[in-house]
């Protein structure tokens, strides 16, 4: 699992620098192998079913093939691979992943994304999930098309923190991976509910799907808030969950709508989402307060709305 990172983006991402390609992972082994010059050829299976050969070079092509000796697929798993090229065709960047979605699923959702990286993150996050009736929920809920594009290209908020396309998944995935790392620091907690809690942090805003577009609030974001679309929007996957795991649905169901104005949470995990989800929205809002300020700025304020927020920082 890649480290935490606290994004600071304010803008639009980039998806990347150069041309892209993403499809099915194909041969990339010893029947293709090596030329005397050094260079490798690895191919890919595209979403229009053509197939490319891309040219690597000999430590991509080793680390191309020890991350696939790593990945040991199941038989309704499929192999991803995703590369970056420039102008020239030099191979700049590269993941191989796999995942339970079929080219045809995936595509749509990398489509809508605006940082690869975030999306191969949560791939990599879902598919570490060691509780198999988890990973079950968190791979149905990856098949909900209309759910998953619009999680991975919204803001998270219109002006507030991480208020950019694309904002919402990179503050999830925050949120996921920084309650990760403190549940599996505090002793007695257990597997499940140490998953069931990142899991929950994962998904704990997925109901501004309903309530925000890419850069304003929906009709019914104005009327409702977000926070009660949430059990509606994930109801199949949790009535799955509940089928083969029943503590554990109700478990999520109790950390995705708990608030602390309800009292003490009955898990501890709960109070490391609640803090994973200050200290992302915290560093999203002191990245918009230093923007464009020079390095020697050690304080500034930020305006939203009619509210001032006063920052500051060591350098």
């Amino acid at each position: 699992m890649n480290p935490i990172m606290l994004y600071n983006q304010q803008t639009p991402l980039q998806v990347g620098q150069g041309k892209q390609r993403i499809g099915y992972a194909g041969i990339f082994g010893q029947d293709l192998g090596c030329s005397n010059f050094g260079f490798c050829q690895v191919s890919l299976i595209d979403q229009d079913h053509l197939t490319h050969y891309i040219q690597v070079d000999n430590q991509d092509y080793i680390e191309i093939n020890q991350r696939y000796e790593s990945l040991h697929l199941t038989q309704n798993e499929s192999l991803f691979l995703w590369l970056e090229q420039d102008t020239d065709g030099t191979v700049l960047n590269w993941r191989l992943f796999k995942s339970t979605l079929t080219l045809e699923q995936l595509f749509p959702i990398y489509q809508a994304c605006y940082d690869f990286e975030s999306l191969y993150q949560l791939f990599e996050l879902v598919e570490s999930l060691k509780v198999i009736p988890l990973r079950m929920f968190a791979r149905e809920v990856l098949m909900d098309k209309p759910l998953m594009t619009a999680f991975v290209s919204i803001p998270a908020s219109k002006r507030h923190h991480h208020s950019f396309p694309g904002g919402l998944l990179m503050h999830s995935l925050e949120c996921a991976l920084m309650t990760k790392q403190t549940v599996e620091s505090i002793i007695n907690i257990s597997t499940k509910e140490q998953e069931v809690s990142v899991v929950a942090a994962l998904f704990h805003d997925v109901g501004k799907v309903k309530t925000l577009g890419t850069t304003q609030h929906t009709s019914t974001g104005r009327l409702i808030d977000h926070e009660q679309f949430t059990l509606m929007l994930l109801v199949d996957p949790l009535n799955t969950l509940q089928e083969y795991w029943e503590q554990g649905a109700q478990t999520l169901q109790y950390l995705l709508t708990w608030k602390e104005s309800h009292g003490v949470c009955r898990f501890v995990s709960g109070n490391a989402i609640k803090m994973a989800d200050r200290l992302s929205t915290s560093a999203s809002l002191r990245s918009m307060a230093f923007k464009d300020k020079p390095e020697y700025f050690h304080f500034t304020e930020l305006s939203i709305g009619s509210q001032k927020h006063y920052l500051n920082r060591l350098n």
